[in-house]
């Protein structure tokens, strides 16, 4: 267990240097090994054969103390980077990731003997056994060697000392390319686990604010133009097609609810270059084809707010979708409930940084982001785009 041994040599060196601690509020940095056990769930008929996997993780992150004021809205988290080994079962088809995880965790009072901690991240994993037609056709959940991995965990946590804990909890891991190449069914992974936790530093020794100033809380025009790739198709074919383009532009306002979240509500226009491609080759239309390759998205989201980061969620309906309707008929696809919800139902998952601090405005801030973006829970494409708040 090489991460395990990691980790005692960092609390080895860490002790050290807490020791000369040169500010009552300073961070204190945290160390956490934690061991996973679980299966890939099976969400496919046609899929292969599932075995136990072993995940190991070094988080390597500090505790606010309140150096900033987002600290204490957020009751004092613990932001970190994960390092994860995944050994993912059966490993001629598999194989074998690591994983690059920025995360946040929050939790209960440290002076107490029990507590909780949940933690999201979301980051990036590298696979050794990706799908290849010649080498490894049989994995159909991981078509590229870089994914996105996202995790959400929930630990309970016993002190065994003052500066260490014991843990154990459960959780879930997802990977997926956002449909950049097929095939992309994904791994969903729940998982549980057991870890031990490094927590130098005085637990009391927290920063408080007796007053913070308020947000805005006037509605904000944004604008944002963003690009995506990916293969046309379903999740697992054809593969080794060309790789399309998607443009989108959105106008939306936003309203900060709260110092720590804002609400969303607005409209994208989103331009499919494989739509057209398609309708040209096909002759799907006779005529508007570069309109009918767009589709017309009206959305509400929730943003948290983190110091300069957001973390983005939004739920959709396609208003204008020609396209979709059209291919359905020539697939001669069976009108079921999930293919309707594909139709009509988009999310969006992201994570975006502003330029300038919105702890209290976001007002004439220029932003950038990646996301994932979904139909109905199947992802279209992974976005970068940027933005302006008016």
């Amino acid at each position: 267990m090489k991460i395990l041994g990691a980790f005692f040599v960092c609390c080895a060196a860490t002790t050290f240097a807490a020791q000369d601690s040169s500010s009552t509020f300073k961070n204190d940095l945290v160390l956490e090994y934690t061991a996973y056990r679980g299966s890939i769930v099976k969400i496919y008929p046609s899929f292969p054969a599932v075995e136990p996997a072993l995940l190991q993780e070094l988080n390597i992150g500090f505790q606010a103390k309140g150096k900033k004021s987002w600290h204490q809205l957020y009751h004092y988290p613990q932001p970190g980077l994960a390092f994860v080994f995944a050994e993912l079962g059966n490993a001629p088809v598999f194989g074998q990731a690591l994983g690059l995880v920025p995360n946040l965790s929050f939790n209960t009072k440290r002076s107490r003997k029990i507590g909780a901690q949940i933690s999201v991240g979301m980051g990036f994993a590298a696979f050794n056994k990706p799908y290849d037609v010649l080498e490894n056709p049989d994995n159909n959940l991981v078509g590229s060697r870089v994914t996105n991995m996202t995790f959400l965990k929930a630990h309970l946590w016993f002190r065994l000392s003052p500066s260490f804990a014991l843990k154990a909890g459960y959780g879930a891991f997802h990977c997926s390319n956002g449909h950049y190449t097929l095939p992309n069914l994904g791994i969903n992974l729940p998982v549980y686990s057991l870890g031990l936790k490094y927590i130098p530093g005085d637990p009391a020794a927290i920063k408080k604010y007796d007053s913070i100033t308020r947000p805005d809380k006037h509605w904000r025009l944004n604008t944002l133009f963003g690009i995506g790739r990916h293969e046309f198709g379903s999740s697992t074919k054809p593969t080794g097609g060309p790789k399309y383009m998607i443009y989108q532009v959105a106008v939306y306002g936003t309203k900060r609810l709260r110092y720590i979240n804002s609400f969303q509500a607005g409209i994208f226009f989103s331009y499919y270059s494989g739509f057209y491609d398609y309708t040209i080759n096909h002759e799907l239309f006779d005529e508007h084809e570069h309109m009918k390759a767009m589709v017309v998205t009206v959305f509400a989201g929730h943003e948290f707010m983190i110091d300069r980061v957001g973390l983005v969620a939004q739920l959709g309906l396609n208003v204008y979708n020609p396209f979709f309707k059209e291919f359905k008929k020539v697939q001669k696809a069976p009108e079921d409930f999930e293919l309707f919800s594909k139709t009509y139902i988009t999310n969006k998952l992201g994570i975006q940084y502003y330029f300038g601090d919105p702890t209290f405005s976001s007002r004439h801030k220029f932003f950038a982001g990646i996301y994932i973006k979904a139909n109905f829970g199947q992802a279209d494409f992974a976005e970068l785009a940027t933005g302006y708040t008016f």
